[in-house]
Order: structure tokens, then sequence, then C-alpha cells
């Protein structure tokens, strides 16, 4: 049976420069499958440490991700304080035994298997002008980060995009964020985000931020200000801002 998975394929080779210092490589880049579809779908019934043991990359855990049909929903906890809108995220063990959630409990759904696997493996995120944010994935391997969207690589998402080819022509008419991409600095990758968005007439991020864990996140918007709050045991690190003063980025304790 085969090791291909939805829209990826165990064994392609290639590297494709999509912008400048930007580069898009195949999923098995980080490692190829030892396992066959009907292989995973037995470690799928494992135990959550069990399977955890059994998965070795980034691959590998995309297989079981979709074999797992992981469901996408609205799962955050939110509350008010002073204010201000948080929203609390599930645990990554939470998160792979829930099977369902938003994009941070997918990314978090991803540290559990991969977490120890590189590196260094943490969380992409950027914060809109609206209120509204996005939580990703990075891995940091070598010389190079590595930078995943897994709400992408959901089962029920691949049908946004195309197969994996290494062709700019294929990425240039296809929804661009299933895709691994590669860089050596993660700013280049954020600029590469923001054409991206551009190009789709999507919503453009006022900032962009990595930080090691995914517990919670917070927003403030009125008519003149909007501001994201993260928590520092998150340990947040702010890497691109817009330079508009009222667009803000903060670091707080976790209010809980």
């Amino acid at each position: 049976m085969s090791k291909n998975i939805g829209n990826y394929f165990y064994d392609i080779e290639f590297e494709t420069q999509v912008y400048e210092g930007i580069y898009w490589v195949p999923i098995n880049s980080l490692g190829k499958t030892r396992y066959t579809s009907a292989e995973m779908f037995e470690i799928s019934k494992l135990s959550l440490e069990n399977k955890r043991k059994k998965i070795g990359n980034l691959y590998e855990a995309i297989q079981l991700f979709q074999i797992s049909e992981f469901r996408g929903c609205l799962d955050n906890k939110n509350f008010w304080l002073n204010g201000v809108h948080w929203q609390t995220h599930k645990t990554p063990e939470e998160a792979v035994l829930s099977n369902e959630g938003c994009c941070a409990t997918d990314t978090n759904w991803l540290a559990y298997f991969i977490g120890d696997k590189y590196e260094k493996v943490g969380c992409f995120c950027y914060g809109n002008t609206d209120g509204n944010g996005h939580i990703t994935t990075y891995i940091k391997q070598g010389k190079h980060y590595y930078f995943i969207d897994m709400m992408m690589c959901r089962k029920d998402s691949q049908k946004f995009f195309c197969q994996e080819s290494g062709s700019l022509d294929d990425l240039m008419h296809t929804e661009w964020a299933g895709f691994l991409f590669k860089s050596k600095i993660p700013t280049d990758f954020c600029q590469f985000y923001i054409e991206c968005l551009k190009s789709k007439n999507r919503d453009v991020p006022y900032c962009f931020y990595m930080r090691d864990t995914c517990s919670a996140t917070a927003s403030y918007k009125n008519d003149s200000k909007v501001a994201f709050y993260v928590p520092t045991c998150d340990k947040p690190h702010l890497i691109y801002k817009d330079t508009i003063e009222n667009h803000q980025f903060l670091e707080v304790e976790l209010p809980l």
C-alpha cells in the first residue's frame, strides 16, 4: 500500500525558490516515512503515549493526522477580562485526545508528536487589525527554519490545493499555505506570507511573532486601537510589526 498521503509524496525531491530567501520543499524533507497508510491506520488505534513513540518526523505525523481524520472546529475557551478577549487553547495531549479543533489545537497536536524530534519546534503566529489571528508551526533544524500550517494539512483541506510538485506555475494557481517552506531568516518568511496574502486579496497581518508554546492568546480592538496579548509563559518573540503606533503587541502574565 502507498506511503503517499493526501497531496504529499513520500519520495519526491525538489527545492524551489519562491521568494528571496524562501524555498518550497517537500514535507518529506524533514524525514521520510517508515509506514504505509495501512500501517499508520494500525498506529492510530494505539494509546496516546504509544502513538507518540511510533512517530519520528513531520511526514509521519501528517500521515497520522490525516488517517485519524482530525476535524476542524472552534474549540477555544473564551473569557473577557478588563475589556480584553482571552482565548485559552487545548494542551498538546488534549488536542490529540479530542481529535478536533482550531489552528491553535492542530498546532499543539503536532507539537505533541514532534516536539522532541528536531532542534526546536514552536509556533509561528500573526495578528490582524480586525482582532483575529492565526497560529501555525515552525521547525528549526540546522541552519534553516521550516514553516507548516497544520490546518491545511487536514484531510478535508487537501481539496483546496494541488499536489506537491515543485512547480512555480502550480504554486501560483493554488492555495499556497498547505506546503512546507524553509528559510534561514524568519522575517523573510513574514514578507513572503504578506505577499501571498496580498495576492489573494486577504487581510495583511500587522504583526508576526514566534512562541515556544501555545497556551492562550488575547486581543483588544476599538475604533482607534488594536492589540494582541500573548502570555510570557509561552516565551513569545515579536519578529515583525508595522509602523503604526496604535497597532500593538504585548507580552503579559497569563491572568488565570
